[in-house]
């Protein structure tokens, strides 16, 4: 049995900004941006080589748990989001995660680097920055620790290459 997706990024967004009763300032994104920005980490800024984040349609119950090609059963997410997103026949559970990772204030872009510093605290059993405090030019020293840094897939920094970024930069001062 072949399935075919024919609802579209449009009429997703559309459904929502006119069915939701999810506030906005609960999420990474405003409502009237549903259509640019990726609905969890809030995303949409031109990345490296001048390409702008493609959004993708995120079964809220996937198709292999019965969910359905329509509108409510979406959100759009970009690439890594996607990959991230649960899998699971609960549809609170997909709008849980994506309030779970809100930024207070709409620090933009600051996803990762909020993984990364939670990545960091578990592996290194303490703050990145009660530790790089001391650092006397901490620009600097990020700026010379990302220039031994590439990307792939996404044309971002991922959280991993992050972490590892501040451990070396902890480690080098």
């Amino acid at each position: 049995m072949s399935r075919s997706n024919k609802t579209t990024l449009k009429e997703i967004a559309d459904y929502w900004v006119n069915h939701s009763n999810i506030c906005e300032t609960e999420l990474n994104f405003d409502w009237a941006d549903s259509y640019t920005h990726c609905w969890n980490c809030g995303d949409n800024k031109q990345r490296a080589l001048n390409k702008k984040i493609s959004l993708e349609k995120c079964h809220i119950i996937p198709y292999s748990l019965g969910g359905k090609d329509v509108p409510s059963n979406y959100v759009l997410l970009c690439k890594d989001c996607h990959r991230m997103a649960p899998n699971t026949s609960n549809p609170n559970d997909m709008w849980e995660w994506i309030k779970s990772n809100y930024t207070p204030f709409s620090f933009t872009g600051t996803y990762h680097i909020r993984q990364a510093l939670v990545m960091f605290k578990q592996k290194e059993g303490y703050s990145f920055f009660d530790k790089a405090a001391h650092i006397k030019d901490l620009n600097q020293s990020i700026k010379n620790e990302l220039q031994k840094t590439s990307v792939h897939f996404s044309c971002r920094l991922n959280a991993s290459t992050l972490y590892f970024t501040m451990r070396n930069i902890i480690q080098d001062n």
